[in-house]
């Protein structure tokens, strides 16, 4: 049927394409069918699905294996065929997140891949010799070479991941982070380990064991409550941080995080100059008329992190990680060497809080290089030397710091009110409609580690919505997008991105009854 119809249209102008529309082909024990088909050679591709009998596993981790390697076969396979993008095979670049995909599903026995295929074409005319090679050669030949070697690793890489994450709240635990652990990358923007890397070693006071279906695991465990990592510069305290904000994702064989698990309701907040915020509650830190329904679509160094402090706890995170570098000090503490100075004081910093904040059931991780105050409240001090981590919790008897403990209000929940644009584009890290003022910068969102996250993030928000961001329900991305584009995100990761896109700000308040 496939054959039959490319050679009717061959040498057609390119919309002849369309009559391939839902045609269906099998070679070998593959079957193909053509779910979408691009209007023009240089519009985004065709969309073929692809099913296939291979060997199988737990399924998300199955998927993620067979994605990766089809990722690589097509990257060999194709070959510009033409103008625009013909002649494209291609899936999107995995990042070493074990993530639900749009690109591929496994049930028992089978995969299926959604593949970007770009259709052949010369001065916008088919190319049906062409288009009939890519379809039923070279995209065959790029599924049929998939192999299940080192699929039994995979799924169990991310079975203990996950064995060692349900674990966590029985053992008052918020990350563990393995002995062994490889936590710095080759570059700022690397996937790969660094090779001279020193591998982490948890400090004995600080070490537990959680028992796998691969036998006892030893690591640094991270206890409810605050925790400070401190240390000189250039030691791994970010380092640290960022691997435990990255440990609410599963990550692969060999990427050196495999032993680093975070509760997944967590979520990394820092200073944001000239973020957007819409009725914001922030009355707890900063003490301002309308503080209590916070607006501004230039929020400065302290009302932007109290603003996604706020905003994280009210979508429902219970662990807040915070790095002292990235983030307003005034929020951070108060030197009371200037109280005399001072007539009057706008904010209530974090360190004055940390006490009712750990009371009322959240934690906290604070990368500390000079805020005294944090230490001195903080129920465990991490210090980094060399890479390598220490336990110095009895420093904090040692600091004469006076602090006086102010009281934790959780936010005022919001009903959001967001309207779609008609259509939103992923640039970089930022979200941009024409419709809109200005981007939707997502930049700062630690935990967002694959492009394919901020598409299924774009896709979600062309649809309105209405409620509570603790509401908010994330359907599969296999399901929700016809394109392979789309990578799993949480809740936390939207709510992150509707909390400054353009709200209806006035019909925030009050939250409808019932």
């Amino acid at each position: 049927m496939l054959e039959k119809i490319l050679k009717k249209i061959d040498r057609r102008g390119y919309k002849a394409y369309k009559e391939i529309q839902g045609a269906v082909w099998k070679v070998k024990n593959i079957t193909f069918k053509m779910l979408k088909v691009q209007s023009d050679p240089f519009a985004p591709p065709s969309i073929v699905l692809v099913r296939a009998m291979l060997q199988t596993s737990d399924p998300i981790p199955t998927a993620d294996f067979y994605h990766r390697r089809l990722y690589k076969n097509l990257k060999r396979l194709s070959k510009r065929l033409g103008e625009g993008k013909s002649g494209l095979l291609a899936l999107p670049k995995p990042s070493n997140a074990i993530l639900r995909r749009s690109s591929a599903r496994a049930s028992k026995g089978f995969v299926e891949f959604k593949v970007w295929v770009g259709l052949p074409s010369k001065q916008r005319r088919v190319l049906a010799e062409e288009a009939l090679e890519l379809l039923t050669d070279k995209l065959p030949k790029a599924v049929l070479t998939l192999k299940g070697e080192g699929l039994g690793e995979h799924a169990r890489t991310w079975r203990v991941q996950q064995e060692i994450r349900r674990k966590l709240p029985s053992m008052r635990l918020v990350s563990f982070i393995g002995d062994g652990s490889i936590l710095p990358r080759k570059c700022g923007t690397c996937d790969e380990p660094l090779e001279s890397a020193v591998p982490f070693e948890s400090p004995p006071s600080l070490a537990v064991e959680i028992e796998t279906e691969i036998g006892l695991i030893r690591g640094m465990g991270i206890r409810r409550g605050v925790t400070s990592i401190t240390g000189p510069a250039f030691h791994g305290k970010t380092t640290l941080a960022e691997a435990i904000a990255w440990g609410v994702w599963d990550h692969i064989p060999g990427d050196g995080r495999e032993r680093v698990v975070t509760v997944k309701d967590s979520t990394y907040v820092r200073s944001e100059d000239g973020r957007r915020t819409c009725c914001v509650d922030i009355s707890t830190f900063v003490k301002l008329p309308r503080a209590e329904c916070f607006t501004t679509s230039d929020a400065s160094g302290a009302t932007s992190v109290a603003s996604s402090f706020q905003e994280g706890v009210e979508a429902g995170a219970n662990l807040i990680i915070v790095d002292e570098d990235y983030t307003a000090s005034n929020f951070l503490f108060f030197d009371d060497r200037l109280e005399d100075l001072y007539e009057e004081r706008t904010v209530e910093t974090l360190s004055e809080k940390l006490w009712s904040i750990k009371e009322k059931g959240l934690s906290i991780i604070v990368v500390v290089s000079s805020s005294a105050p944090i230490l001195k409240v903080s129920d465990t001090i991490i210090y980094m030397k060399k890479y390598k981590p220490v336990n110095k919790s009895e420093y904090k008897e040692k600091l004469r710091v006076r602090i006086e403990k102010k009281e934790y209000d959780f936010p005022r929940m919001r009903y959001l009110v967001y309207k779609a644009p008609r259509k939103l584009k992923v640039n970089g890290p930022w979200l941009v409609s024409k419709e809109w003022e200005g981007p939707v910068k997502l930049d700062s969102n630690l935990h967002l580690v694959e492009n394919g996250q901020l598409e299924f993030i774009a896709r979600l928000m062309e649809r309105d919505f209405k409620g509570r961001l603790q509401d908010i329900i994330i359907p599969d991305p296999w399901d929700y997008c016809l394109s392979p584009s789309c990578s799993e995100v949480r809740p936390l990761d939207l709510a992150f991105a509707l909390s400054r896109a353009p709200l209806s700000c006035e019909e925030t308040w009050p939250v409808p009854s019932g």
